[in-house]
């Protein structure tokens, strides 16, 4: 692994997101092959509730992905973790947090393409536990998440 950090090893992905069916989002992660089944990366991504009244969601995390099988197409299992904001929390009463601890745990499968590159559909669960300053009593918050993106 003399170039670890090259080219050769560099990936990402970036993903459209639907939360719970109602909540529309995106993902973006950058980072590493560690090996040929292995990805660390880290990342940003946001969801909204369609509509005028809702803040925005901004989200930081780390990102990993251990690929079933080293071939061009294959299943995965993911997960990551980092924290979320909720953008325009003052203004809005409906909303129940405006800091959270996120998880999220996935499973998809990667359509690898002939140019290297591959398409990824990916369902899971974001899980937020609310920090700091909040309006609900639930200490933790899920949403079921289906993803569709396009790795590099």
């Amino acid at each position: 692994m003399s170039n670890f950090l090259g080219a050769d090893h560099f990936r990402g992905y970036a993903a459209i997101t639907d939360q719970l069916g109602v909540f529309v989002g995106a993902d973006v992660s950058l980072g590493a092959m560690l090996d040929r089944m292995n990805y660390l990366g880290a990342g940003v991504g946001a969801f909204v509730y369609p509509g005028d009244e809702w803040p925005l969601y901004g989200n930081l995390f780390v990102d990993y992905r251990h690929y079933f099988k080293d071939a061009k197409n294959s299943f995965f299992l993911g997960s990551k973790l980092g924290f979320s904001h909720a953008f325009g929390y003052d203004d809005l009463p409906q909303m129940t947090y405006n800091n959270g601890i996120l998880a999220e745990p996935n499973l998809g499968w990667s359509w690898g393409l002939k140019s290297g590159n591959a398409l990824e559909l990916a369902i899971g669960a974001t899980m937020l536990a609310p920090v700091g300053e909040r309006r609900t009593n639930r200490n933790l918050m899920c949403l079921p998440k289906i993803s569709f993106g396009f790795s590099f």
